[in-house]
Formats: structure tokens, C-alpha cells, sequence
């Protein structure tokens, strides 16, 4: 078995013991997030050489100061860590999100890596993990309950 394939096996024992332990009940996250994606080479402001999209919609009653998603990268051929370090990241981006709005997130890479990526990256594991509003208050998911 791959390291990929044990520490995916790993985690999913995990969140389902946790789920065992906690109230069925409970409400759904404060926001909906679609499938993030890599990108290269983008001309906006956001990164210059690697980043990650997705889109973000504030389903509470709250403005957003910041979020930080937490999320792991692959090389998409060899399946591998393509990073020297480690290849799993939180990363926070402070941007302002109204109650309602549907906002895209743009998260650079760059610098985490040390050569430009002739390929985009796989994302596993991706998640919010933290919501800061403006009020101050904080939403976590500290265990990747919504991970998608």
C-alpha cells in the first residue's frame, strides 16, 4: 500500500471513530465550498508560479475576516510528495466575505516551493479549517469532518 493510500486509510479511521463520539445532531458547516483545483502560472496578483481556486459561499449571518484552509498536494503522475518538506499545508488568506456572497479564493503556493510545477498539483484532503469573522468569534473544524 502506498504512503498516500495508509494515511488516507489512517485518517478515514479516525474521523469515523470521532464521528462515533459526537452528536449526529449537530449543524452543518457555515458555508458550502466547491472542489478546489491547481493552477499554474496565473496572471493575477494572488501568486505567480502555483496556487489552488475554489469558491467560497458565507452561508451565516456573519462577515468573514479571513479562512484558513488545511489541504495535502501530490504529484498527479508519480502519485508522490513533491515537495522536499512536507506536502501537507494550512494556509490562511484574509479576505473579506459579506453574508450571501459567493466569493473565489485564491491561494498561492509559491511560496512553499522551490521550482516552478510543469503540471498542476492533485489536492487531497482539502477542508476549511478555521473561519474568522469580524466580530471575532471563530468557526473550526479542527478534524476534516467537512473534508471534500
Amino acid at each position: 500500500m502506498s504512503k498516500k493510500n495508509s494515511r488516507l486509510v489512517i485518517n478515514i479511521l479516525a474521523v469515523f471513530s470521532f464521528l462515533s463520539c459526537t452528536d449526529n445532531g449537530s449543524e452543518p458547516p457555515p458555508f458550502i465550498v466547491t472542489v478546489p483545483i491547481s493552477i499554474l502560472s496565473n496572471t493575477s496578483y494572488d501568486f505567480m508560479y502555483a496556487g489552488i481556486s475554489f469558491y467560497f459561499f458565507n452561508k451565516s449571518e456573519k462577515s468573514i475576516d479571513n479562512i484558513t484552509a488545511s489541504f495535502r498536494l501530490f504529484d498527479a503522475k508519480t502519485q508522490d510528495n513533491p515537495f522536499i518538506g512536507s506536502n501537507e499545508f494550512e494556509i490562511t488568506k484574509l479576505t473579506s466575505i459579506s453574508p450571501g456572497e459567493n466569493k473565489e479564493i485564491v491561494l498561492s503556493l509559491d511560496k512553499f516551493i522551490h521550482n516552478a510545477p510543469s503540471e498542476p498539483y492533485e489536492i487531497d484532503f482539502f477542508y476549511i479549517l478555521k473561519i474568522v469573522y469580524a466580530d471575532g468569534s471563530i468557526w473550526e473544524d479542527k478534524y476534516g469532518l467537512y473534508s471534500i
